[in-house]
């Protein structure tokens, strides 16, 4: 099995685990609202994956050593993480009128 295949069935699996898990918020949104947050998590998924692939490429093509490439490129994928979680939980308030994103246990809402 390779490791794209391995990353791909990982991320399915979990993604059907958390749909599970929030079974009764899901039941709140209509599926216009489902759809557009499905289409918002591949599409940040997608965009997100490019840019690491392409990224990391650049980066280890552009920086000789192989310590301070590996600094980089991990202080990359903690920024590209960051910003596509953030990005999400943005558009997908604005899908749901914030139903999403769950908040957890203990913690306050806004």
């Amino acid at each position: 099995m390779t490791r794209p295949l391995l990353i791909t069935l990982i991320l399915i699996a979990y993604i059907i685990y958390v749909g599970f898990k929030h079974k009764e918020t899901w039941k709140k949104l209509s599926i216009l609202q489902i759809a557009g947050v499905l289409v918002t998590f591949v599409g940040i998924i997608s965009i997100s994956g490019v840019i690491l692939f392409y990224g990391s490429r650049f980066i280890t093509d552009a920086i000789p050593g192989d310590i301070i490439g590996f600094i980089i490129q991990f202080l990359g994928i903690v920024v590209i993480i960051v910003a596509a979680a953030v990005s999400f939980a943005a558009i997908a308030g604005k899908i749901t009128n914030g139903v999403i994103p769950i908040t957890r246990r203990g913690q306050n809402s806004r």
